[in-house]
């Protein structure tokens, strides 16, 4: 929306002048909102890009938009030259791969173009999250983030967006983004912001001769969804030619002389430590889950290897975190375990429905199949059968 814009947070409310009486929302915002009314003069709209699930959102305060007469809104207390971007830091905040998910790239489309003169009016705004991601937040604007629910004045733009924009999970689709940017240009914005060192993974013709080895990271998980026989992972992989490291990219980044250091910054300097260990590897293997989220710190021409566990997880695994890795330059490769890889065979009998038709468990609730697939289940691999995946992985990389 662009013109004389006054946002007045305590109560929610984004007021934008019209010339004339009688202007409506599709003067303002066009034919295409089609979830507007056309002949509307005010609605109201949830900052957050999590849409179509509804007890998220549920959660999420909504902002009304009013068109008015200059002598119908608030008067201006604070004049502002940069464009606002309104949205919400509640719903899924806090889990990793949200955090990426519905709010970075998100943010990363609707302001990169904008150079850094842009300013965040934040409802639900936790400040512990732009601690811990203070880096990314600082490369996109040059502005003080406001927490809109705290503050009562008026602020007046000329330009402002209500909601962010969003395509895809965990990625981004160049064709609808401005500017056209890309995965690749979010891949070299976190190598610009965290100060990563490796832009493409090694190439084993190139380098092997020259004594390093490829590098492969197993990120292991503190709970379910675990490698049950990790050692036997590591001796495969060793075996094959790769440098390996198991870890959870959780624990607290390491002082001189090797102890945790205890820094209170909201998670600002583990993430540092954790975009830096994974900038050095060239593989990166995990079960489905948010660890995976650190993918979008490898190199490019990197390997991500998926684990898919039993429960027909196969096509949330592949849109979560099979596509983003294409279109960040990398190459994909996904496993899907058998019954006999799965520590539900220890829980459930042979033939069990959970085994045979996980079809009847979606339907009746997501929060089941969250209970059984992704809470009781760990993976222990059959190396038979997943050692050609290793090798498949180092061939990727010549």
């Amino acid at each position: 929306m662009a013109g004389a814009i006054r946002i007045r947070g305590s109560t929610s409310e984004v007021f934008v002048m019209t010339p004339r009486r009688g202007t409506t929302a599709g003067d303002v915002v066009g034919a295409n909102a089609t979830w507007i009314a056309a002949n509307a003069t005010s609605w109201k709209m949830q900052p957050y890009t999590r849409k179509g699930e509804a007890r998220i959102m549920n959660g999420i305060t909504a902002v009304t938009v009013r068109l008015a007469d200059a002598d119908e809104a608030p008067a201006c207390e604070v004049m502002h030259d940069v464009p606002a971007v309104v949205y919400s830091n509640g719903g899924y905040c806090g889990n990793y791969y949200h955090d990426f998910n519905d709010n970075i790239i998100p943010l990363f489309i609707t302001t990169r173009h904008l150079g850094g003169e842009v300013q965040l009016l934040v409802k639900q705004k936790q400040a512990w999250w732009f601690g811990k991601y203070g880096e990314i937040v600082g490369g996109l604007t040059r502005h003080e983030a406001l927490d809109l629910d705290g503050d009562a004045r008026v602020h007046c733009y000329r330009r402002a967006f209500v909601g962010l924009r969003s395509h895809k999970d965990l990625s981004i689709d160049p064709r609808r983004a401005p500017n056209n940017v890309s995965m690749v240009d979010f891949k070299r914005f976190l190598m610009w912001r965290y100060a990563l060192p490796r832009e493409h993974a090694i190439r084993t013709d190139d380098e092997v001769v020259g004594g390093r080895r490829p590098r492969l990271l197993i990120i292991t998980r503190r709970s379910r969804r675990r490698f049950m026989n990790l050692e036997d992972i590591v001796a495969a992989a060793e075996e094959l030619g790769f440098e390996v490291t198991a870890s959870d990219l959780m624990s607290p980044p390491k002082k001189q002389g090797g102890e945790a250091a205890l820094v209170d910054d909201g998670g600002q300097a583990r993430m540092a430590d954790a975009s830096a260990t994974v900038n050095a590897f060239d593989v990166m293997l995990a079960v489905h889950g948010s660890g995976l989220t650190n993918l979008v710190f490898l190199p490019m021409n990197a390997v991500v290897v998926q684990v898919v566990p039993l429960g027909r997880m196969e096509g949330l695994a592949m849109d979560e975190y099979g596509v983003p890795p294409r279109d960040m330059n990398m190459r994909y490769i996904q496993y899907n375990i058998t019954a006999e890889e799965s520590t539900l065979s220890e829980l459930y009998p042979p033939g069990h429905p959970v085994f045979l038709d996980p079809g009847p468990i979606h339907k009746q609730s997501w929060s089941l199949v969250k209970d059984i697939y992704l809470g009781k289940q760990d993976v222990r691999l059959d190396m038979a059968r997943f050692r050609p995946v290793l090798q498949k992985a180092l061939d990727l990389l010549r």
